[in-house]
């Protein structure tokens, strides 16, 4: 595993290209979602926006996704020149269009499945929740607290008795868990449908088997992940008022995300596309 994590970081280095076309991709997205939320007045102009959405988000996954994987191809091959190594580490930007034209379609398929999924997944965490920990509730003021300012959340934590403290707590931990089985579960959903072509919903399962192929180790990677996300992610927590310190977390974050894809695609390209080919 040590040498998955190793290969990772540098395949991150040498090909930090690809996070260009994600911050291309956040920019416009964001553009459009605050284009849609004043001019989408009528259900036919929702649903055409929620199609456009669709479609963006497919064309970017798909081109996005593809390019990781020949990124991981990339760091197979020997370079005799620098100069060509970083012309090919560049030409990598060219994968995009190549990979919109052949996963379009199937990461479409993907993203609605995928919304079916959290919505199941949303609708067991609330009926779970409601049924064996109970429901919490929020006084009107602190709602107004909450949902005023920084300093209106303090006093919101502050004025929440200590039974509101321990059914929040309960359920923060019952979203936890979900949450992580149902990353672990869905982590090797997108590189099946890059390596092997299948459909969406035939690679969502088959992704699973793989997983449970080598359970210990592809859980191990994953408490990994989950762990320097965490750290991460409460790091970003304190850095919200210093504008400085949180652009440069965003980054480091940034960095996070391709690092973690990049591992992922290597450890199913180590473990199981080459297994497959000597079988």
């Amino acid at each position: 595993m040590l040498k998955y994590l190793k290969n990772a970081l540098k395949i991150t280095n040498e090909n930090v290209i690809v996070a260009v076309p994600l911050l291309i991709f956040y920019i416009l997205i964001n553009l459009y979602l605050g284009y849609t939320k004043y001019m989408a007045d009528t259900p036919l102009e929702a649903l055409i926006a929620m199609l456009t959405i669709t479609f963006m988000v497919a064309v970017f996954l798909a081109g996005w996704f593809y390019m990781i994987k020949k990124a991981v191809d990339l760091s197979k091959k020997i370079f005799v020149l620098d100069d060509e190594a970083a012309r090919a580490h560049l030409a990598l930007i060219k994968e995009f269009p190549a990979g919109v034209g052949k996963f379009f379609l199937s990461f479409i398929g993907f993203f609605l499945i995928f919304i079916i999924l959290v919505i199941m997944l949303s609708t067991f965490i609330f009926t779970v929740g409601i049924n064996f920990i109970g429901k919490i509730d929020f006084s009107p003021e602190q709602i107004a607290n909450l949902t005023s300012s920084t300093q209106g959340l303090l006093n919101f934590v502050e004025t929440m008795p200590i039974e509101q403290y321990i059914l929040l707590a309960k359920w923060n931990f019952l979203l936890m868990g979900a949450s992580f089985v149902f990353s672990y579960l869905l982590m090797f959903w997108i590189p099946e449908i890059i390596y092997t072509g299948k459909n969406p919903l035939v690679a969502l399962f088959t992704g699973i088997g793989k997983l449970f192929r080598k359970p210990l180790k592809s859980l191990y990677m994953f408490i990994v992940l989950t762990v320097i996300n965490f750290i991460l992610s409460f790091i970003m927590t304190f850095t919200l008022l210093f504008p400085i310190l949180y652009f440069i977390m965003a980054t480091v974050y940034l960095y996070y995300i391709i690092y973690v894809l990049m591992l992922i695609f290597s450890y199913y390209d180590g473990e199981f596309v080459r297994e497959d080919e000597e079988d």
